[in-house]
């Protein structure tokens, strides 16, 4: 029997869309359908969901058609499964009778929880670091990724035991491609110490497409089964969808070789194996240099940025046959000379694109191809070098870069109709990489907290800052809040890694992980002398978010060498023992490497 509450919801419900017909239109459900298993690349570390709020509330304010286009995004779903816990697929739907001539049937997802229920069964993250497995994919030494580079990652089942053979990650080398010496892109799975057989891990492909570098991050379809990526070339760009062969017939026929160190013997798609590796070469003869494809699931459209400015749409990513628009306004030129970074779709209101410019513009362009009616607005007056980040629940925007004398963090609303400038956050000097947000912002409707790394004073010395945030707006005073080298060791050598930041569901315990390449340092601990720091702090939950003192955990040393490590990905899917992992490049000797922490093995 029916609650009264559930007939009073219902009545609710008929009597709203008796006032509002219109509401019968609904937009078309995602054509990449997220079926629960979990995908981690970088696209989901620069477009963010804060708490779009509830159903009923949608359409009080009548912003229905875009609170139900975010709770029907699967890039929102899978924040709220590694967030709160697995969804079960798309989110859940109520069938409920629409009011109107046809009479017609509609469905409408229901309302995300405000306080999702910390599902039972995981691990949490303990101290101290240390590597689970490090494979060297490319020869020689000096590090085949860049800072700002993630690797892509795949669960298979974010239910119970994790996959050992499903599960799988993929990394990009970023050197040029040399059959049968060298592969342009790697994939392992075996991955958990402790919950796997055998060697971990194991190498599930090593694929030769060209003899161009892939050294921009990879992009994964929703089911696992495809991989999008750029290839750069002499005098141009391809833009590849590569369908893997993951039964074990692609690449390192040697299993000792292939679990080892050894890299060589790629195999090359469609050669004894049934990879499909679909090429497209990017029109005009174009240089990618920092721009990796973004690919919007719901329209199986991909994005990218090209070295002279143009915006690029490629459509039938992974469900149809991969294919560029040429016709015009694409590809679209979105500031003549200009190196672009990687293009982020807002997935809210807006559905424009944001790209950071080689000038120190952020740029706006609609889906239409086409300049927003304001096209740009200035964040420095250097290269805008990480794609910025984009809360597509509040419709806001972030991106940093340096002016002469200064770093600046910008946010502004999807229309550019608003601009806060934060330029007291540090000098000018090392590369900056987009902030990220505490558990506390993606729970409410954009209320937490910021964190980023800027230089404080004098050239490449690193601080970690916190920003207040109300109702997604960024506050002030900014106040560095931790020091990441060593006193007295500056320099252009000293740099922080992307930021990753990692809600714990079973601890309710929220970390941020970062590297600090070359003399990174913490307080009250041993200096790491000449080396990597990789340092995880747990973020403040309640008033007054007072900042801890010094890191949580560490891992230095000759483990990873001076040059740092690309950003990283955090897999906390599983309950099955090793399987909450983190997985980065080292840029020092051209591993590709797991990390965990003791308690998990």
């Amino acid at each position: 029997m029916k609650r009264s509450s559930d007939f009073a919801m219902s009545g609710f419900r008929f009597a709203v869309m008796a006032l509002f017909p219109a509401f019968v239109i609904v937009p078309a459900l995602a054509q990449q359908t997220y079926s629960g298993g979990i995908v981690d690349d970088w696209t989901h570390h620069h477009v963010i969901f804060s708490n779009p709020g509830t159903l009923e509330d949608s359409l009080k304010k009548g912003t229905y058609q875009e609170w139900q286009r975010i709770v029907t995004d699967p890039r929102y779903q899978m924040q709220q499964g590694r967030r709160y816990g697995p969804v079960g697929g798309r989110a859940a739907l109520d069938t409920v009778a629409v009011p109107g001539a046809m009479r017609e049937t509609k469905r409408f997802p229901r309302m995300p929880r405000r306080e999702p229920p910390i599902p039972p069964r995981r691990r949490g993250l303990q101290n101290p670091l240390h590597t689970d497995w490090a494979v060297q994919i490319v020869g020689g030494s000096g590090g085949p990724f860049a800072l700002n580079t993630y690797a892509a990652k795949y669960t298979f089942s974010p239910v119970g035991p994790a996959d050992c053979t499903n599960d799988f990650v993929v990394f990009p080398t970023s050197v040029p491609g040399n059959n049968p010496q060298e592969a342009n892109l790697f994939g392992f799975n075996n991955l958990y110490a402790g919950g796997c057989s055998g060697t971990v891990p194991t190498t599930l492909f090593a694929y030769f497409v060209g003899t161009g570098r892939v050294e921009n991050s990879p992009v994964l379809s929703l089911d696992g089964t495809k991989v999008a990526f750029m290839e750069s070339i002499a005098g141009g760009s391809i833009f590849h969808v590569l369908t893997m062969d993951k039964s074990g017939n692609s690449g390192c026929p040697n299993a000792s070789p292939c679990n080892g160190t050894v890299f060589n013997q790629p195999a090359v798609p469609g050669v004894n194996n049934s990879a499909v590796d679909t090429k497209i070469t990017m029109n005009g003869g174009v240089m990618d240099t920092i721009s990796p494809p973004f690919v919007d699931y719901s329209g199986d459209i991909a994005y990218v940025g090209d070295d002279i400015g143009q915006l690029h749409k490629f459509t039938g990513v992974f469900d149809g046959t991969p294919t560029e628009v040429t016709t015009s306004p694409w590809p679209f030129t979105v500031a003549s000379g200009v190196m672009l970074s990687g293009p982020v779709f807002d997935s809210g209101a807006s559905q424009n694109i944001f790209v950071g410019g080689s000038d120190g513009n952020l740029y706006c362009v609609t889906s239409a191809g086409s300049a927003c009616p304001t096209p740009s607005i200035t964040v420095g007056e250097n290269i805008i070098l990480d794609p910025p980040v984009v809360d597509s629940t509040n419709e806001r925007v972030f991106a940093e870069a340096n002016s002469s004398t200064n770093a600046v963090l910008t946010e502004t609303t999807t229309s550019f109709a608003a601009q806060i400038n934060l330029t007291s956050v540090g000098s000018s000097g090392s590369d900056l990489y987009s902030p990220v947000f505490d558990n506390a912002y993606y729970t409410s409707g954009g209320t937490g907290h910021m964190y980023f790394c800027a230089d404080v004073s004098g050239a490449a010395t690193p601080e970690l800052y916190q920003v207040p945030i109300n109702s997604g707006i960024i506050g002030s005073p900014v106040t560095a809040v931790f020091q990441l080298v060593e006193s007295g060791n500056t320099g252009a050598s000293v740099d922080c890694s992307p930021l990753t930041e990692f809600f714990n569901t079973s601890t309710n315990t929220d970390y941020l992980f970062l590297s600090v390449k070359n003399h990174g340092f913490m307080s009250g601990t041993p200096n790491c002398g000449n080396q990597t720091c990789l340092m995880n702090f747990i973020l403040p939950q309640t008033s007054p978010f007072t900042f801890p003192a010094s890191a949580n955990a560490t891992m230095f040393g000759n483990q990873l060498g001076p040059l740092g490590t690309s950003g990283m990905i955090i897999d906390n899917d599983s309950s099955t023992a090793g399987a909450s992992q983190i997985y980065f490049g080292n840029l020092q000797n051209n591993n590709a490497t797991q990390v965990s922490q003791s308690g998990l093995q």
